[in-house]
């Protein structure tokens, strides 16, 4: 290469630069920026959290019963109120909106005949686990204080049936519908309080031996579960 040819390679290089056809070399970060979602949490936080409480359940009870066929006239029961552990399992679908599944210790009310059936007394009292599946919206939150809202489906499984004045007892397993408001108060970035309230649409059918007389029965429970507890969001 000629020295004479050196400053025309030069200028061209220059005027390259002022074109911004050619660019700088970019130097990367030292310092990784870090994902935030849209609620700007850092998106490596679990979204699973889990709850532990008490629950009171009031059933909204009746129930309609037939021996050999024949409807009792006026014949109806009550299912005695109960106090139960729950615990739910919950996973935030996004910054609003969760699933919760709601199980616990199975509680064993009794059924009490009513109307022109008190004098039978106790019928029968069964073992049922009920499994609650919700989806829920979370309000804006105010401070710590949190309100929600949802709905969803409920399971009635029967665990265990134990005769009193109905013998060979079997009751049968069904589904019902659950409507579900509650408020979340936050301790520290881990763990909460809540308070919730459930209420069910729920029948159940049972059958089995009335004075050695084939009985029927349909059985309204609608209960009011009432629940309060801590809660643990997994980091």
């Amino acid at each position: 290469m000629s020295l004479t040819a050196l400053p025309l390679i030069m200028a061209a290089f220059l005027n390259a630069q002022d074109s911004g056809t050619i660019s700088p070399p970019q130097i990367p970060s030292e310092r990784a920026e870090v994902a935030t979602p849209m609620n700007g949490k850092p998106n490596n936080r679990s979204r699973w959290f889990v709850r532990l409480g008490s629950l009171g359940a009031l059933y909204n009870s009746r129930a309609t019963i037939a021996v050999s066929g024949n409807v009792i006239p006026g014949g109806t029961a009550r299912v005695t109120n109960n106090l139960t552990t729950i615990f739910d399992i919950g996973y935030n679908l996004s910054e609003h909106l969760s699933l919760i599944v709601m199980g616990g210790i199975p509680p064993r009310p009794s059924v009490i005949g009513g109307g022109t059936v008190t004098s039978l007394g106790k019928l029968a009292a069964v073992d049922f686990g009920p499994i609650i599946l919700t989806a829920v919206y979370r309000l804006p939150q105010k401070g710590r204080f949190q309100p929600y809202a949802g709905t969803g489906v409920a399971h009635v499984f029967i665990l265990g049936n134990h005769d009193a004045a109905v013998t060979k007892l079997k009751v049968h397993d069904n589904w019902g519908f659950a409507l579900q408001a509650g408020a979340e108060f936050r301790l520290n970035k881990s763990w909460g309080l809540f308070v919730d309230y459930k209420r069910l649409w729920l029948r159940l059918n049972a059958d089995g031996l009335l004075a050695n007389a084939p009985v029927r029965a349909r059985v309204t429970l609608n209960p009011d579960l009432v629940s309060a507890g801590l809660q643990f969001h997994f980091d």
